[in-house]
């Protein structure tokens, strides 16, 4: 559990950091193509379907097949304890995509693709700055599309209550999956680092918080018993 505590709090450590070092221009730079003016993979095939718009598709899908398996298992005796599982999975997944989604919609932070530095009219703003008077809303922090993997941590906790020997395949997948997606749009031009580490220390707060409402206070090697998953009542919602 403490790797779960020190993981956001090392994100958003890391996040400042990157923004106030350099790291995050410096890392932009390397994909932005100064001759031409232009973010390269900004259209490419492989970045902007395969690896952003598909997944997006994707996710919406995962989404609805846990929510009909939800309502399903509740109503089905024989599944019912597989209710708890997709439920939390479902609003793990909605709740982080959704905060993230509510904050990009709520800050003045720039994509880099549209900042003044890339040959655009956008000024740079940090996370600390003051936002100039009359910026638009910038739609680009936290990086969402990165939330959408990140949000997968959640196996991590699921895996806790049921079955803790695979928790931390759990924790990698969802942290694999949340970087392929945040470099995918780095590499665009639609997010810096910074982005996408904020991201992930929500992410992890959100399916932390919500593993303490569906699964209780985790235990030590704690797993479902075989009398909890024969008795819906522990399992409805």
């Amino acid at each position: 559990m403490a790797v779960m505590l020190l993981l956001p709090l090392a994100a958003i450590v890391a996040a400042i950091l990157s923004e106030y070092s350099g790291l995050d221009l410096f890392l932009a730079r390397l994909f932005f193509n100064e001759a031409a003016q232009n973010w390269p993979l900004k259209s490419n095939v492989i970045t902007a379907f395969i690896l952003h718009k598909l997944p997006q598709k994707m996710l919406a899908l995962f989404a609805v097949l846990l929510l009909l398996h939800a309502a399903v298992s509740c109503f089905y005796a024989k599944w019912r304890h597989w209710c708890r599982v997709s439920a939390y999975l479902l609003v793990s997944l909605l709740l982080c995509t959704g905060a993230v989604a509510l904050m990009k919609h709520s800050t003045h932070i720039q994509t880099p693709w549209s900042l003044i530095l890339f040959g655009k009219d956008m000024p740079y703003i940090r996370f600390f700055d003051q936002v100039p008077a009359g910026t638009p809303i910038g739609n680009a922090f936290p990086g969402g599309h990165s939330s959408g993997g990140f949000a997968f941590i959640s196996l991590y906790y699921l895996a806790g209550a049921c079955c803790p020997e695979y928790r931390f395949r759990g924790l990698f997948f969802g942290l694999f999956l949340g970087t392929l997606f945040a470099v995918t749009q780095e590499v665009r031009g639609a997010h810096f680092l910074s982005h996408d580490l904020f991201s992930l220390a929500l992410c992890c707060l959100i399916s932390g918080a919500l593993s303490f409402l569906f699964f209780g206070a985790p235990k030590k090697d704690r797993r479902l018993s075989e009398e909890e998953e024969s008795d819906p009542e522990t399992h409805g919602l």
